[in-house]
């Protein structure tokens, strides 16, 4: 059966011909294209299943990997965005524990062998502390799924919500072993290090993309036995959101370095998400976390692409270095700028409203107080941001940019600029998109 999925594992076995050839990233945007056209439509294998709301991530997650490939010049990048996409569909479209889990540990291979990319020694220890948090993130999930079937579960079945004894054990253990991959503290240690060694387009693909695939079909597998079995740990699941919102934008705030910023600020946005979690008996808890899942894909692909494109242009690293981009380059500093202010939550941005909706659901809940929370972290997090853009419009313009238009017509060092702004407007035209038109997310659930 055609589906999104099948076309893009086709595709990326096939773009292993195209290497070394001018026709590979040509060959990888066209798969795409075919893709969003049959988003929605079902795998064909037993244990997946579509929905209105996985139709449109599905649609979502194509167009950032569109404009993911636009930006990466990596031939082995190209093909690996593609695999990443056919594991994330997967993922996203399972309605069993088996499918949930053998997804789960294909999208998690897959990343460790994007990062394996290695250059240079920082990249060698980014990527070797992802692959141990990999493999302490599978242990947990198997233990986890081995107290399940033997508490009863079944593996060809949706999880048991009314699972109790060795069952409701091995889900709680499930839930942990995946909350490594969403990085929320204390299981956060690894992603600080990783997202801040690896090349930066490729921690957009690890936090934006596959951190969102990951929240989005937990939250379809487990949300009916949190909805029912709730009580058991809602304290617990508060305590982790408010403990990793809190500790990623207390640390943020004291970083110099604009990739560890960027990581800080991922692991408090898990806290974010996981208040969907939290909120989960609510009926706009779907809506919350897909409307989250929906912007933080925008936003945190967008910051990390735009933070790779510096970095190779500039050799921006530090909060210095970020002296008077404004003036050098307006338009990368205004694309960086709106993106900084959606992950804020600065209204009519994706941001603002993705916040909103988990806040409602979680005093929909009858936690009103852990918002509260919520909130005080959220006007936290406004202090860094506003920080970075401070030095982007304020401050004296640093010596990086001194030789910007010499360099600019001396050499064709910036040809594949105008790609790389073709892709910062696809991504930066879904954060406005969703800030505005908040009624196709809620159409959807």
């Amino acid at each position: 059966m055609i589906s999104a999925f099948s076309i893009l594992f086709a595709s990326a076995l096939l773009s292993l011909l195209f290497h070394r050839t001018i026709w590979l990233k040509p060959f990888t945007l066209i798969a795409l294209v075919i893709g969003m056209c049959l988003s929605g439509t079902a795998i064909g294998i037993s244990g997946f299943e579509t929905s209105q709301a996985t139709s449109l991530f599905e649609f979502i997650l194509q167009w950032v990997l569109f404009a993911l490939v636009l930006h990466d010049k990596n031939e082995t990048s190209i093909t690996q965005i593609l695999f990443i996409g056919a594991a994330s569909i997967a993922l996203l479209q399972s309605s069993t524990l088996i499918s949930f889990v053998i997804s789960f540990e294909a999208l998690s291979i897959i990343s460790m062998v994007l990062v394996s990319q290695i250059r240079t020694p920082d990249q060698a220890e980014g990527a070797i502390k992802m692959f141990i948090a990999g493999a302490i993130s599978t242990g947990i999930l198997l233990l986890g799924t081995a107290f399940y079937l033997m508490g009863g579960g079944m593996l060809d079945k949706a999880i048991d919500i009314h699972a109790d004894g060795f069952a409701s054990m091995g889900i709680v253990i499930m839930l942990f072993g995946v909350f490594y991959k969403l990085t929320i503290v204390p299981m956060h240690g690894w992603a600080m290090d990783t997202y801040t060694l690896i090349r930066h387009s490729h921690a957009g693909l690890l936090t934006g993309v596959a951190k969102t695939v990951v929240a989005v079909a937990t939250f379809k597998i487990f949300s009916g036995f949190l909805a029912v079995q709730i009580e058991m740990g809602i304290l617990l699941l508060a305590f982790l959101s408010v403990l990793t919102m809190t500790l990623g934008n207390f640390l943020a705030l004291f970083q110099t370095q604009i990739s560890r910023i960027l990581a800080y600020s991922s692991i408090a946005h898990a806290g974010y998400i996981l208040l969907a979690f939290v909120g989960v008996k609510s009926s706009y808890a779907s809506t919350g976390l897909l409307y989250m899942a929906i912007a933080y894909i925008f936003m945190q692909t967008a910051v990390f692409l735009l933070l790779d494109t510096l970095a190779h242009r500039y050799n921006i690293k530090s909060l210095d270095d970020l002296n008077g981009l404004g003036k050098a380059n307006r338009v990368l500093a205004f694309f960086f700028t709106v993106q900084l202010f959606s992950l804020a939550g600065i209204p009519l941005l994706a941001g603002f409203l993705a916040k909103a909706v988990v806040f409602y659901a979680v005093v929909d809940a009858g936690l009103w107080y852990i918002v509260l929370i919520a909130l005080l972290n959220s006007a936290l997090s406004v202090g860094y941001y506003a920080w970075i853009i401070k030095h982007i419009y304020f401050d004296k313009p640093s010596t990086l940019f001194a030789q910007e238009q010499t360099d600019k017509h001396k050499t064709g060092k910036y040809a594949n600029e105008k790609l790389s702004i073709l892709s910062q407007s696809m991504l930066l035209l879904g954060t406005v998109f969703f800030g505005i038109f908040a009624s196709l997310v809620f159409s959807v659930i």
